[in-house]
């Protein structure tokens, strides 16, 4: 309790040094801005990435719910958490799935998964590895879910992750990420899809997300909001499965016509 109220109380005191900021103008302050950001909650390092790992492992618990409702997550599947975080996702969503991996950029988060996870990391029921969203250290076909929450609007290349997600997925295999933060649109204007923001996040429109997740390779791609308060922008997707051998002929011909 103690930790969540420093953490809470850090937090909005590194709040209000963040408006200060926002209100600022010209090109270096929005160097400032998205440092400020990207050390808080994008690749958490530093004392700001104290505070925002432990600010957002007290606060997202309504975030995984949401998300793993729309996962559907089974017994038999095996789940890849891109940009797990403190793996709250697959602490508190995914303690019936049979297999689980996180992966994340950030050192600190690394290791709070890890303490997080160590049973089934000791079972060998998990894996958590600190890694880049474009460049997946699995082999292709490994998962059979692939998640991620409030990462692909820090990624550079999240066209480039989404394909990664794409080539581990397993045939069928099904995805759910959030790739902006919808109650932010309003703010920036029309027209700002496919453009970062001063504190260095991704906007998208409906029509640019589905069409970045299609050309990826993604099929039965839908656009829509989590039920959470910053309404982040999720799309689903599913990994195409091999087409069945319908053009076969419907009876094999006579042995006669084959022996000419």
């Amino acid at each position: 309790m103690r930790r969540w109220v420093l953490a809470t109380a850090g937090a909005a005191g590194l709040a209000g040094i963040g408006v200060a900021v926002a209100r600022s103008k010209g090109g270096t302050v929005v160097g400032l801005r998205r440092s400020f950001e990207y050390a808080l909650l994008g690749v958490p390092h530093g004392p700001l990435g104290w505070v925002g790992v432990r600010m957002m492992a007290a606060t997202k618990g309504s975030f995984y719910r949401a998300l793993a409702a729309e996962l559907d997550l089974r017994p038999d599947d095996v789940l890849l958490d891109v940009g797990c975080g403190s793996a709250g996702l697959l602490v508190e969503q995914a303690s019936h799935v049979s297999y689980v991996a996180g992966l994340d950029a950030s050192e600190m988060q690394v290791e709070m998964a890890r303490r997080r996870l160590a049973d089934r990391l000791a079972a060998g029921t998990a894996e958590i590895v600190q890694g880049d969203a474009v460049a997946l250290p699995w082999e292709d076909g490994r998962f059979s879910v692939v998640a991620s929450l409030d990462v692909m609007k820090f990624v550079p290349d999240p066209g480039a992750a989404l394909r990664e997600a794409v080539r581990v997925l397993r045939p069928g295999g099904r995805l759910a990420v959030t790739v902006g933060d919808m109650a932010k649109a309003p703010m920036e204007g029309a027209g700002r899809s496919g453009t970062m923001d001063a504190w260095g996040m991704w906007h998208w429109s409906d029509a640019d997300a589905r069409r970045m997740a299609e050309e990826a390779g993604f099929v039965d791609v839908t656009v829509s909001v989590l039920p959470v308060f910053s309404k982040p922008q999720l799309v689903r997707g599913m990994k195409p499965a091999p087409l069945e051998l319908d053009e076969a002929p419907e009876s094999a011909p006579p042995v006669e016509a084959l022996a000419g």
